[in-house]
């Protein structure tokens, strides 16, 4: 099991022996060579509308999540219940391996978050900047199954990445964005176990699910 690409981006997809990286890269990849457009029913206005709630998602929300986990590695490891022994393959105890990661991935995590400029502000208003854009999402997808009504779009594919990473954490570990997002967002909750059950539930069976 590999957790980069060659290039070392996530998330990346490797598609007969070929790697793609970049999540709107691998949408727009996937969509042309099964013929499937998740956003062929929607208007030019609607189009535009998922437009920018994709870049304020990717180029906003993302980095609030981003400078949550590498303030704090020790919950990353802990909130995903994380085995790195299992995922690397190797019989380095996991201590040794929790170490390392965790010096490794907050040191060039937060690099990165603070050149974003996202590192720059204070915590309380990283975490004010994750719930205004979850009230955002929320305000947009109302009463909704999903963001643009029934069937789910580009827009509930890259939303569901992102706030899945926030909701499914384990809940002995401390994280305001995720009690934020229950308090005061139910409907997105519901959206992210929609999602789900719709996908990631089926594509996990031992049957369907081939490449890890």
């Amino acid at each position: 099991m590999k957790f980069r690409s060659k290039k070392g981006q996530l998330p990346f997809v490797e598609l007969n022996g070929e790697e793609i990286a970049d999540s709107a890269i691998i949408l727009k990849e996937l969509a042309q060579r099964f013929e499937k457009d998740l956003d062929a029913g929607l208007s030019n206005d609607q189009k535009n509308v998922s437009h920018a709630m994709i870049s304020m998602i990717e180029n906003h929300l993302v980095w609030v999540v981003a400078w949550w986990r590498t303030k704090y590695p020790e919950n990353v490891i802990k909130g995903y219940k994380m085995n790195l022994q299992h995922a690397l393959g190797t019989r380095i105890p996991n201590g040794i391996l929790n170490f390392f990661f965790k010096i490794s991935f907050a040191r060039k995590g937060a690099k990165k978050v603070k050149a974003q400029g996202m590192g720059v502000h204070k915590p309380e208003e990283i975490m004010e900047f994750g719930q205004n854009d979850l009230k955002v999402l929320s305000e947009m997808l109302a009463d909704k199954p999903f963001f643009f009504g029934d069937e789910p779009t580009t827009l509930d594919v890259v939303a569901f990445a992102s706030l899945a990473q926030i909701y499914f954490i384990d809940k002995e570990v401390q994280y305001s964005l995720r009690d934020y997002m229950q308090e005061s967002c139910p409907n997105l909750v519901g959206h992210v176990n929609r999602m789900k059950e719709m996908y990631v539930t089926h594509i996990m069976q031992p049957k369907i699910f081939v490449y890890p």
